[in-house]
């Protein structure tokens, strides 16, 4: 058995046989968000990025016979293909197999910790989820605006910028009683945040700004609380070790020389 223990997203998956018997199996699928796909390929390649999600073979196998059956898994696949993986070192991991089938090293996921239930055991965040959906625990409700992931951020900030008048961020965090937060709502690198949607509203009466995003800033749906989901599961927060990220370009010579020049 796997030591992750869930079922990953699975769109292929391939089997190595050694004497009629299924002795390994090496699943591809979605990665386990759209951002990093598009953070390992920009956007016009982002579709393109699958995740070697599962790899698990029989002990005591013939020699190279894990990286044939790897590579061989890769010939399979539909072209063109960028594959990510990870290798676990909490769970004694280190990515040979991917070294050994000459995939690039890129470091060290900067996820570097975890949730744990009472006892002790991992809980995956997207767990968090399906308690959501049903809200069988009863929680409360709080607002989540909708599609806030399509949204352009620096059309928002520079929209903000041009209302801003003579209010500084510290003006603004004083009168919602924030600390070092409304600054973040004006930036347009990397530190930007959206004001919350009540945020938003009151916003709108302190720097007079006309209706243009009321809709995109203002559209919800309430969903139950994610914290106190947390709270009622007794679930704790631990520091874990960052994972070892590993890509791999499954194209023709051509097109693998393309990809390779995308990739961040």
């Amino acid at each position: 058995m796997h030591y992750a223990k869930r079922m990953p997203s699975i769109s292929f998956a391939y089997g190595m046989f050694i004497d009629n018997k299924l002795s390994g199996v090496c699943t591809f699928g979605m990665p386990p968000s759209s951002t990093l796909a598009q953070s390992i390929a920009g956007k016009n390649y982002k579709d393109i990025v699958i995740e070697l999600n599962r790899l698990i073979t029989l002990d005591n196998l013939p020699k190279n016979s894990l990286s044939q059956f790897v590579s061989q898994s890769f010939s399979l696949l539909p072209k063109p293909k960028i594959i990510v993986s990870f290798a676990d070192p909490n769970n004694n991991h280190h990515g040979y197999i991917y070294q050994a089938t000459n995939f690039i090293y890129t470091g060290e996921s900067t996820n570097t910790s975890q949730w744990i239930d009472k006892d002790g055991k991992e809980f995956h965040f997207r767990n968090i989820g399906h308690y959501q959906k049903n809200n069988r625990l009863n929680v409360s409700l709080n607002k989540r605006r909708l599609d806030e992931d399509k949204i352009n951020r620096v059309d928002i900030a520079n929209y903000l910028r041009g209302y801003k008048g003579k209010y500084t961020a510290k003006d603004l965090d004083k009168i919602f009683g924030y600390k070092d937060t409304a600054a973040h709502w004006f930036r347009t690198d990397a530190g930007f945040s959206f004001p919350r949607i009540d945020d938003w509203t009151k916003l709108k009466t302190i720097l007079n700004f006309d209706d243009t995003y009321d809709y995109v800033m203002g559209a919800y749906e309430l969903v139950p609380c994610a914290n106190e989901i947390i709270k009622k599961l007794g679930l704790q927060k631990v520091k874990i070790k960052g994972k070892h990220r590993y890509i791999y370009v499954c194209a023709n010579r051509k097109d693998k020389k393309i990809l390779c020049k995308t990739l961040n």
